[in-house]
């Protein structure tokens, strides 16, 4: 639980022609993390002749469109009968989809044809004017004129009549003599006169309007049509196209994992990294796989190589797990911190967030999250709940429900805003010095583990480090005189600068010889020793959130007692400003509690130990039924 878990290396000679078998024994454990066999040099396994990732790409295209999705697969396919049904459902679907666009994009355009005509249903009248000898006729559309106004400039002897207006046009009919024919369309053109079609059935406006309405119509009975027959098709292709989906994804996989083999005319050889708790079971899966013709071995890494990282932790800590991911990944070998991460951030926002009722309903919401969320949010759920319960115990040392003043009397300790502040301050400091120590501590432990006996004495976050922050805090906190504390605190710079010389003096560093080693070092031990002082300073914001929280929660009972003045002890005014100051405290504090939190945890304290740049660890892995995960 402190370290990640140890890897083993992999390594399984097969007949070739059991490769496949041997991949989905191992698939069905979820335990190996596949890699490029060395064995033999220069040979890898063929790249399959089938595509499988274009072919999920095209099934993935067909489901989209067929709007299909999350139907349960109809049966088991082999990768050769996904394609084929692929094929099949591709051809079946090509025309009622393609028709099916086609009239979605006409469609508007017909509809609005049909808009702009039905003013004229029902008028002989000749489009365009044609057979009239004395009579100039115009329809069409002219844009609207401003509310109250109109066009205005009509030429002599001329009418116009408006039949319907919307969308911002009004469709017109405009008459005058032949003899103002061009005055009348000069007109109609300065005010953006757009003319009716003039196409159509029959002669007439009547028959323009009748014939788009038709036309409009039948567009719509066959839109409606072709939608019925591809969701008729979509019902009966979704299980076949659940199931090629299934069988593509796991031939895609099982080729991925097959290009990594080595391979020579009769053999095939697999290599990877398998957790050490793990190691027999694949072996066994391997065996039972090729029939027992495999010879698998699994042996320790070897010194240069570079195991992939995986924590195992216990359920309660997993949503500590993600916290430290966030961060990174330790390197294989080195410490785990998921642990210590747990003990550390919950006091701290335990401290700054401290209220029974406050806690119990973030407690509650956590666990809700952790017995009804999303699978994907569980182990936050049981994060959020642990963190509530923290709160609830702060809640109790502060004799803090809900801000309420009568709950102040059965302190365990007492209120933050209550008496001198500076015992807050002091306890936050104590904290802080006992988190920086265990990092202190941490990286000692992980220095000596690994080998560096200098880096765990000598460096500024090793025992050196670890004497001068001792002796400047007993200094401080009046245990040591300043007399006695000189000489430990100047032992811990001392071995800072030399740790510093003997790394600046080391072949192939940079420096400007033993002069600018020396002043390097001083100025490291410098800084180390103002790096200390601001870690330590900086855990002062713990006693600073918690103050304001509970000075949210005073100005809220203020509120509520200037409503009550108001009018009249338990008015619904001072409810609701009560009401609104805890649930802004919930809210917004609780959210700069975890941020506070986190960031304490990140600089003041993963920084003095943890090493980052592991690599996860990702398994090849297959579910019952093929899938890959």
């Amino acid at each position: 639980m402190l370290r990640p878990a140890e890897m083993r290396r992999l390594e399984a000679v097969l007949p070739a022609e059991r490769l496949e078998a041997a991949l989905r024994g191992l698939g069905g454990t979820g335990a190996v993390e596949l890699s490029r066999a060395a064995y033999p040099p220069g040979r890898g396994a063929e790249r399959p002749g089938t595509d499988y990732a274009a072919l999920s790409v095209r099934l993935r295209a067909l489901i989209k469109e067929l709007d299909c999705g999350g139907a349960a697969p109809a049966g088991r396919l082999s990768a050769a009968e996904a394609a084929a049904a692929l094929d099949r459902w591709e051809l079946a679907s090509a025309y009622p989809l393609k028709r099916r666009a086609e009239l979605e994009a006409e469609l508007p355009g017909l509809l609005e044809a049909a808009r702009r005509a039905a003013p004229y249903r029902g008028l002989a009248l000749p489009c365009g004017g044609r057979g009239l000898d004395f009579v100039c006729l115009r329809a069409g559309s002219l844009p609207a004129p401003p509310a109250g106004g109109s066009w205005g400039g009509v030429p002599r002897l001329s009418a116009l009549l408006v039949l319907a207006s919307g969308g911002g046009r009004a469709e017109v009919l405009a008459l005058a003599p032949k003899s103002s024919e061009a005055e009348l369309d000069a007109w109609l053109s300065r005010l953006g006169f757009a003319a009716a079609a003039a196409g159509g059935p029959g002669p007439t406006l009547g028959d323009l309007a009748a014939g788009a309405a038709a036309r409009a119509g039948a567009a719509a009975a066959e839109l409606r049509r072709f939608s019925d027959g591809v969701r008729a098709l979509a019902r009966a292709a979704a299980g076949p196209l659940a199931a090629a989906s299934l069988a593509l994804a796991e031939a895609g996989a099982l080729a991925k994992a097959g290009a990594l083999a080595g391979r020579t005319a009769r053999t095939a050889v697999l290599s990877g990294w398998v957790p050490a708790s793990q190691a027999g079971r694949a072996g066994r899966a391997l065996t039972e796989a090729c029939g027992g013709l495999c010879a698998a071995e699994s042996r320790p890494p070897e010194r240069g190589s570079s195991p992939p990282v995986l924590l195992a932790q216990p359920r309660l800590l997993k949503p500590f797990a993600a916290l430290v991911g966030a961060y990174g990944l330790p390197r294989y070998g080195g410490l785990d911190p998921t642990v210590f991460a747990a003990l550390s951030f919950l006091p701290m926002f335990g401290m700054m967030f401290g209220d029974c009722g406050h806690g119990a309903v973030v407690g509650l919401a956590g666990l809700w999250l952790a017995l009804r969320g999303r699978p994907g949010l569980r182990a936050a759920g049981w994060g959020v709940f642990a963190c509530g319960l923290s709160s609830v115990f702060f809640g109790l040392l502060y004799g803090s429900f809900f801000g309420l003043e009568g709950f102040k009397k059965y302190a365990l300790w007492r209120d933050p805003l209550a008496g001198d502040p500076l015992a807050l301050i002091k306890a936050a400091l104590a904290g802080g010095a006992a988190v920086i120590t265990l990092g202190l501590i941490l990286n000692i432990y992980s220095r000596l583990r690994s080998g560096d006996l200098a880096g765990a004495l000598l460096g500024r976050f090793a025992l050196a480090g670890l004497v001068f922050y001792w002796g400047a805090l007993s200094a401080a906190a009046g245990l040591l005189s300043l007399a006695a504390a000189m000489p430990v605190v100047g032992a811990g710079v001392l071995c800072w600068v030399a740790g510093g010389l003997v790394q600046g003096l080391e072949p192939g560093a940079e420096g400007s010889g033993r002069a600018g080693a020396f002043a390097a070092a001083a100025i490291g031990a410098f800084e180390g020793a103002l790096l200390y002082l601001a870690n330590t300073v900086s855990f002062v914001r713990l006693a600073a959130y918690a103050l304001s929280h509970a000075a949210l929660l005073a100005a809220a009972l203020s509120l509520r007692t200037a409503a009550d003045g108001i009018w009249g002890k338990g008015c619904l005014a001072g409810v609701l400003a009560l009401a609104a100051g805890n649930a802004a405290a919930i809210g917004l504090e609780g959210l700069v509690a975890s941020v506070q939190a986190l960031r304490l945890e990140y600089y003041e304290f993963f920084g003095k130990f943890f090493e980052t740049g592991g690599r996860p660890f990702r398994p090849f892995a297959l579910q019952a039924g093929g899938e890959p995960t």
